[in-house]
């Protein structure tokens, strides 16, 4: 790509890419990517199946970033990249009219209504998302890449973290859909503050005419068995994480378990705050152990809160304190993973010089993956709505099977990756 970027002034530059990630993260934390968003949709009274329809959708539309990467990077992936990620932000904020119109209209009519917000959004974000990820291997030396990113869990996990601890006292204290209302309009205004702070990020200058060379150079990065193993690990993994102990876990914790929609707030928080403590560690240990060490090591940590959520005692004054153990080590587990897992991409898997097909492969797998999750998840819990029991000291109910299901997930992913091939990965060879 032309318009490379000296290492000099990436390091100069860097301080806007984490107040980029920390506002960002504020705004994903209030917003679609947090319990906020689940508890919000449970209060209009969505089945489990509208809501895992609604959350497939975000990253359904990855796909897309097959047919637009190589006009993405034709027109400069940073002004792509500022352009559509600043229009989400405004399909946002039409969230905010939903509850008038499930009381004037009725659920049928809000849920089509935030089924076509969400398809907005969903399409805003694939396109920016085919922009940021060339652009973001391109303003990080290699050499800083683990330490980077941990910097980046780290500023990004406070912002979250005090985000939801003044969400869980908003939901507290405030009735009825208004405590929503407040909390998404703050999101709103974070995500447009966010958007500022990208502009100052630099690199991300117009690339060449890729023409049907780019529809050529994708069968070429499908040839690579190293890019195909990460793609199989990583989004079993995925799947394992957010079909089956992120997306559904807040109303688990709220239907079965007994906690309120404070106390499931207060344990995001102590997961951000796990992650935010160990990030750096991740960091550091990335850039000198290798990627492959760390993501292997987060992916098998998974392994022990899955089981305590299996385990978990309900209705009963232990079950927060058993919650908070394992929602802290799943922060511990994420905040390694993000980092093991966004290295080996950026280091190991992925050519710079074919960044711009790698990773329109790459998110689209990933939304394909991300979204059947989801779906699939909530029509299971619908389905098994009347499941009841015990075995052992296991609770059964409709969010057992799924539990059960993340711990070979998570091990047959983990196997995949085991596999890759990677390169040196001490700094002064990465």
């Amino acid at each position: 790509m032309s318009g490379e970027v000296g290492d000099d002034e990436k390091m100069r530059r860097l301080p806007w890419s984490l107040a980029f990630s920390a506002t960002s993260s504020v705004f994903g934390s209030l917003t679609y990517f947090g319990p906020v968003f689940v508890l919000f949709l449970g209060e209009l009274g969505l089945s489990k199946t509208g809501i895992g329809f609604l959350l497939s959708l975000l990253p359904f539309a990855g796909p897309i970033s097959l047919l637009i990467a190589s006009a993405v990077a034709r027109i400069g992936v940073k002004r792509v990249f500022i352009a559509f990620y600043t229009s989400r932000k405004f399909v946002t904020a039409g969230l905010l009219l939903t509850p008038w119109i499930s009381s004037n209209q009725g659920i049928h009519a809000a849920f089509l209504y935030v089924t076509v917000l969400v398809g907005l959004f969903a399409i805003c974000r694939a396109v920016a998302e085919t922009a940021v990820y060339p652009w973001y291997q391109e303003i990080v030396p290699h050499s800083f890449r683990g330490r980077y990113q941990g910097l980046s869990n780290i500023v990004s996990l406070l912002a979250s973290a005090s985000a939801l601890a003044w969400a869980s006292q908003v939901i507290e204290k405030v009735p009825g859909m208004d405590r929503f209302l407040m909390l998404i309009g703050a999101g709103v205004a974070f995500g447009l503050v966010s958007a500022l702070c990208a502009t100052r990020v630099p690199g991300g200058a117009p690339a060449r005419d890729l023409g049907r060379a780019h529809f050529l150079s994708i069968r070429r990065a499908l040839a690579d068995r190293n890019l195909r193993l990460y793609l199989v690990g990583t989004g079993i993994v995925s799947t394992a994480i957010s079909a089956c102990l992120t997306a559904f876990v807040p109303l688990f914790m709220k239907e079965q378990i007994g906690l309120t929609d404070g106390q499931i707030l207060s344990l995001q928080v102590y997961g951000s705050v796990a992650g935010l403590l160990s990030s750096y560690l991740w960091g550091w240990a990335a850039d000198r152990a290798g990627s492959k060490s760390v993501a292997l090591s987060s992916i098998y940590l998974m392994v022990p809160p899955a089981l305590f959520y299996l385990m978990m005692p309900r209705h009963h004054p232990l079950s927060f304190l058993v919650g908070s153990v394992a929602t802290i080590v799943i922060g511990v587990a994420s905040a390694g993973r993000v980092v093991g897992d966004i290295r080996l991409l950026y280091v190991d898997v992925v050519p710079p010089a074919k960044r711009t097909e790698y990773m329109a492969v790459y998110y689209a797998w990933m939304g394909v993956i991300g979204g059947l999750g989801p779906v699939v998840a909530g029509m299971a819990l619908d389905s098994l709505r009347n499941l009841k029991g015990s075995w052992s000291v296991i609770s059964l109910d409709p969010y057992t099977p799924m539990l059960v299901a993340s711990l070979p997930l998570l091990l047959v992913g983990g196997l995949a990756l085991s596999r890759l091939k990677t390169g040196k990965e001490t700094p002064g060879d990465a």
